[in-house]
Order: structure tokens, then C-alpha cells, then sequence
């Protein structure tokens, strides 16, 4: 069985969700197809395929299981598409901003040398204490 994220599935998803921010109107197939510059068909196995998670609130269907539109995204659905933050992706932030400041000739060599081993331990042994502080488990910054 092949793999169908990278090439189908995400680039639908992220399709569907610039839609919905150009009129934050249900997400019409044919538009996301437009998008996502892929196939009506393909478009088609893409969007019941995310309707499993589910990414989108629910849509509508025609007789023979067509998707004629999809709901709005759900939270997740915008954070996989990297419209919202997801823990992951604000760490990756913060560790490429420390390892950015780590070689800033600006800075003296001790502190740059400190930087670097705080973005070091962070990309290693603190990355699951890290993302926990974030919002996974135990975390409240994205969760409130």
C-alpha cells in the first residue's frame, strides 16, 4: 500500500483550509480541487480519507458518497496545515531562533556558546519536556 500523505492528503488539507480562510464558507470539492491542483477524483479519496480523523465538521454527501462540500476545519486540521501552533512547531521555532542567536558574531563567545547548548539540549535530552511545556500533556499554553 502506498503512501498517500504527503502526495494526496495533506495537500488537500491544506487546500481545504485556504479556502476556508478566503470565505470561511463550507469548503466546496471542486474548489479545493482547484487549490490543491489535483484531480476531482483524487480530491475525492483525499477528503474521505480526512473525514476519518475528522479534520472538517461534517459536510454533505451525495447518494453514492461524492463529498459535495466539507465543514469547517477543526482544530486539529488547522494545526496540521500550520495555521495554528502545534507544541512541535513552536519549539522548532524557538530552537532555530536560539541556534540563529548561537552564531550571532554579535554576541560574546560565552554566551553564544551558552545558547547553543540550551538549543542543543533542547533539539535532544528536553525535546519531550519541551513540548509538554508547550501544550502536550501537562501543558497549557495552547489549551489554555
Amino acid at each position: 500500500m502506498r503512501d498517500t500523505w504527503l502526495a494526496r492528503d495533506l495537500p488537500v488539507l491544506k487546500a481545504a483550509v485556504e479556502v476556508f480562510e478566503q470565505d470561511g464558507d463550507p469548503m466546496d470539492a471542486d474548489d479545493i480541487a482547484r487549490i490543491a491542483k489535483l484531480d476531482a477524483e483524487t480530491v475525492q479519496r483525499a477528503l474521505r480519507a480526512l473525514s476519518t480523523e475528522p479534520f472538517f465538521a461534517k459536510g454533505q454527501e451525495t447518494a453514492n458518497g461524492d463529498i459535495l462540500w466539507i465543514g469547517k476545519p477543526t482544530s486539529k486540521a488547522l494545526r496540521v496545515a500550520g495555521q495554528w501552533p502545534s507544541p512541535e512547531n513552536l519549539l522548532e521555532s524557538l530552537i532555530n531562533a536560539l541556534e540563529a542567536a548561537g552564531e550571532d558574531d554579535t554576541r560574546v563567545p560565552e554566551e553564544r556558546n551558552k545558547i547553543k547548548q540550551v538549543a542543543l539540549g533542547l533539539r535532544t535530552a528536553a525535546t519531550q519536556i519541551a513540548i509538554g511545556a508547550l501544550g502536550g500533556a501537562g501543558g497549557n499554553l495552547l489549551g489554555g
